[in-house]
């Protein structure tokens, strides 16, 4: 399916991001396990447990922020569509939610490889580009140009 064939519905958007913001939760929770349960900490370090060093601590600090803001615009987009809000402020919600689950997902699979030396093969993302949700988005922020649709123009 690509962004041609897929159902052009703001439902399918929506789930499509919260399976994206869950694979970046699951993706989370493994590097989280593999950090505390086998991870050596840096040999410089003086430290004991690599879940003791600051720099990993801080990385997971900052992983869970990108989780909890795509959660938040996931949770806005949703309650948008239930109260049928405006369509290009549904539209705008949708992309949002989208490009922070998107965002998370990378972030959480760099931190995977970074911390633990291994990278978990995720899927591709190639029907849905976001670099036409940045457009939709500033587009309508920037000029009142409301978005076309609920998907990208591809």
């Amino acid at each position: 399916m690509n962004a041609l064939t897929r159902p052009d519905t703001p439902q399918v958007a929506l789930e499509h991001s919260a399976d994206t913001l869950q694979r970046a939760r699951a993706l989370l929770q493994q590097t989280l396990d593999f950090v505390r349960q086998q991870a050596r900490p840096w040999s410089g370090s003086g430290l004991s447990k690599a879940s003791d060093d600051p720099y990993v601590i801080s990385r997971f600090g900052d992983l869970q922020i990108h989780i909890e803001v795509a959660a938040a615009l996931q949770e806005r987009a949703q309650r948008q569509l239930q109260e049928h809000q405006e369509p290009a402020e549904i539209s705008v919600a949708l992309a949002e939610a989208a490009i922070a689950a998107s965002q998370a997902l990378l972030a959480a699979s760099d931190a995977e490889f970074e911390l633990t030396g291994q990278r978990s093969p995720q899927p591709q993302n190639l029907d849905d580009p976001l670099r036409w949700k940045y457009q939709l988005i500033g587009n309508y922020r920037l000029n009142g140009v409301p978005p076309q649709g609920f998907r990208s123009a591809v």
